[in-house]
C-alpha cells in the first residue's frame, strides 16, 4: 500500500468533502432499491432504529475521537510526538470498554425504549418490531466507535485522504448489505421486519470493513508515526492523568453538540406521530409518512448538502486548532472565512434548486410525489441549517470557547423543546400542514446557535466576517437569478412529473439551466477569486513538477 501524504487546509477540504460527497450519492442511489423493498411503514421502521442508534453511539464514543483529532493537531504543532502517540493508545483502549456497556444498555432497554417511540398506538409498526431492529443495529455500537478513533488519529495528523476512503469502504460494504441482504430477506422471509434488521446489521459490516482498512493503512506507513528521538523535556511531565483531563476536556462540547442534535431529533421521533395523529387529525399511516421523511427518507437527500460541512469539518479543526495554538489569528479569520464561503457557494443554489424540484427529485428515487415530497420541499432547508450549525460549533470549540458552545446548545434545546408542540398545532390551525411546525422549530433552533457563535466571534473575539458577508452577498443574487430562471422555465416545462424518465428529464433540464445562470452570476465576484484560486494554483504545481522530472530525464 503507498505512502501517506499531509493535506493542507483546502487540500483535505476538498478530498474530505469530495470522498463525503461521493458516499452520499451511493447513500441515495441505494434508496431506490431499499425503498421498493421495504416501502413506507419500513422505512419509518428503519428510522426509529437509525435515530435510537445515533444517539447511543453519540453516547459511546462521548466525542472521543474528535478530541482526539484536536489534540494530536496541538501536541504536533508544539512537537509533542511522544504524546501525540500516547493520546492515540488510550483513545483506543477507553473507547472500546464505553461501546461494550453502551451496546449492553441499549440492548436491554430496547423494549422502554421502543414503549416510548410507538406508545398505545396501533395499526403500523409495532412495539416488538421496534425492539427487534434497535437490539440489531445495537452490534455497529461494537465497531463504529473504534473506528471512529482511528479517523480522528489520521486527521489531527492531517492525513486526511486515508480517513476520507474509510467513509467510502464503509458506505460501499453497508450499502451492499442493506440493498441485497434486505432484498434476498424480503423474497425468503416475506417481512418487513426482518428485511428492515438485516439492512440495519449493514451498519456494523461496513464499519468492520473500513476499521479493517484503516488498521492496515495505519500498520504499513507505521514508519510515519515512528519516534526515534527523544521526548522533550516538557513532555516528560505529561502524566496520563493530565492526557485524559485534556480528552474529557475536549470531548465534553462534542457531547453536547451531539447529545443535544439527537435530543432534538428525539423530540421529533417522540412527539411528532402522537400530535399528527392527536390533534390534527393525521392516520396513523399520514404520520408515519412524514416521519419516514423526517428520519430517513428526506434525510437521505438532506446528506448531499450536509456532505460539504462534513468534508469542510474533517480539514477544519485540525488547521484552525494548529493556528490557534500558534495564535495565529489571521490564518484562524482566513480559514473561518474560506469554510463558511465554500458551504455557502455550493450548499444554498443547491437547497433551493432541491426544494423547487422537490416533486421530480422524489418520483426518481420514491416515485411517488404526493405527501412526501410536499414535506421534503421544506425539510431540505434543515440540511443548510444543520451545515452552518455543524462549521459554526466545530470553529468555536477549535479556538477553546466551550461557554459560547455550552450556551448556544442549550438556547437550540429550550426553543426545540418549547416550540414543537405550538408551532405544529398553529401551524394546522392557521390551515398549513402541521409538519411546516416542526421544521419550523428544527430552523430556529439551529438557527439561533450559529447566530449566538458568530455574533461573539465578531464582537469578542474580534474575527472579521467581511469576506462572508461579501461572498454570501453574491451568493444570494446568484441564487436569486437561478431561482428567477427556474420560475420562467416552468412557464414551459411543468416540474409535475408524469413519470420516473420524466422526472430525470425535468431535473437534467432545470439543473443544467439553473447551474448556469448561478455559475454566470457568481463566476467573477466569487468562484474565480475565492474557490478557482486554489485548486487552478495546485494544478499549475503539478504540471510544472511534471515539467521539471522531463527536464531531468532529458
Amino acid at each position: 500500500m503507498g505512502k501517506m501524504k499531509k493535506s493542507s487546509f483546502k487540500q483535505g477540504a476538498f478530498i474530505a468533502t469530495f470522498a463525503i460527497i461521493l458516499t452520499k450519492i451511493i447513500g441515495i442511489i441505494y434508496v431506490v432499491p431499499f425503498y421498493k423493498v421495504i416501502g413506507e411503514q419500513g422505512g419509518a421502521l428503519y428510522g426509529y432504529a437509525y435515530t435510537i442508534y445515533a444517539t447511543f453511539l453519540s453516547i459511546s464514543t462521548v466525542g472521543i475521537p474528535l478530541a482526539i483529532s484536536k489534540l494530536v493537531s496541538e501536541y504536533n504543532a508544539l512537537g509533542y510526538y511522544h504524546t501525540r502517540e500516547r493520546v492515540y493508545k488510550q483513545g483506543r483502549r477507553v473507547i472500546m470498554a464505553f461501546a461494550v456497556v453502551i451496546f449492553a444498555l441499549l440492548f436491554i432497554f430496547a423494549e422502554p425504549i421502543a414503549k416510548m417511540i410507538i406508545g398505545d398506538i396501533e395499526g403500523g409498526n409495532t412495539i416488538e418490531d421496534i425492539v427487534y431492529v434497535i437490539r440489531v443495529i445495537a452490534t455497529a455500537i461494537l465497531v463504529i466507535p473504534p473506528l471512529s478513533v482511528s479517523r480522528g488519529y489520521l486527521q489531527g495528523n492531517k492525513y486526511m485522504t486515508e480517513s476520507s476512503l474509510s467513509q467510502v469502504v464503509e458506505q460501499l460494504f453497508r450499502v451492499a448489505i442493506v440493498v441485497f441482504g434486505s432484498y434476498f430477506a424480503m423474497k425468503l422471509s416475506h417481512d418487513v421486519r426482518t428485511s428492515v434488521a438485516v439492512a440495519c446489521f449493514g451498519a456494523t459490516i461496513g464499519g468492520l470493513f473500513a476499521l479493517f482498512y484503516l488498521l492496515i493503512k495505519i500498520k504499513t506507513n507505521k514508519d510515519i508515526f515512528l519516534v526515534n528521538q527523544k521526548p522533550k523535556d516538557e513532555e516528560k511531565n505529561i502524566s496520563t492523568k493530565e492526557i485524559w483531563l485534556k480528552i474529557i476536556k475536549y470531548a465534553v462540547p462534542f457531547i453536547l453538540i451531539d447529545a443535544v442534535g439527537n435530543a432534538c431529533a428525539l423530540i421529533n421521533m417522540f412527539t411528532v406521530v402522537k400530535i399528527l395523529v392527536n390533534y390534527t387529525g393525521y392516520t396513523i399511516t399520514k404520520a408515519e409518512t412524514v416521519m419516514g421523511v423526517l428520519t430517513t427518507w428526506g434525510v437521505k437527500l438532506n446528506q448531499i448538502i450536509i456532505a460539504i460541512a462534513t468534508g469542510l469539518v474533517t480539514s477544519l479543526l485540525p488547521h484552525i486548532t494548529s493556528s490557534y495554538v500558534k495564535n495565529d489569528m489571521d490564518s484562524v479569520r482566513k480559514r473561518v472565512n474560506e469554510a463558511y464561503t465554500i458551504l455557502l457557494y455550493f450548499g444554498v443554489p443547491m437547497t433551493i434548486g432541491l426544494s423547487f424540484l422537490a416533486k421530480p427529485v422524489w418520483e426518481v428515487f420514491y416515485q411517488n410525489h404526493g405527501l412526501a415530497a410536499s414535506v421534503f420541499s421544506i425539510f431540505i432547508f434543515a440540511a443548510i441549517a444543520s451545515s452552518l450549525y455543524t462549521i459554526t460549533l466545530i470553529i468555536m470549540q477549535s479556538v477553546n470557547k466551550y461557554k459560547i458552545v455550552f450556551i448556544a446548545l442549550i438556547v437550540e434545546l429550550i426553543l426545540k423543546a418549547g416550540l414543537q408542540y405550538p408551532l405544529m398545532v398553529g401551524a394546522y390551525k392557521l390551515g398549513l400542514p402541521p409538519y411546516v411546525g416542526t421544521i419550523s422549530g428544527t430552523l430556529i433552533s439551529l438557527s439561533s446557535t450559529y447566530i449566538i457563535s458568530i455574533i461573539y466571534m465578531i464582537k469578542k473575539m474580534k474575527i472579521s466576517m467581511k469576506d462572508t458577508f461579501k461572498g454570501l452577498f453574491w451568493i444570494l443574487f446568484g441564487s436569486g437569478a437561478m431561482l428567477a430562471s427556474l420560475f420562467i422555465l416552468r412557464m414551459f416545462i411543468d416540474i409535475v412529473p408524469t413519470s420516473r424518465s420524466n422526472a430525470i428529464i425535468i431535473i437534467a433540464i432545470y439543473a443544467v439551466v439553473g447551474m448556469i445562470v448561478y455559475f454566470i452570476f457568481t463566476y467573477k465576484p466569487l468562484f474565480k477569486t475565492v474557490i478557482a484560486k486554489e485548486l487552478l494554483g495546485k494544478i499549475k504545481k503539478i504540471f510544472k513538477k511534471s515539467g521539471e522530472k522531463n527536464e531531468i530525464k532529458k
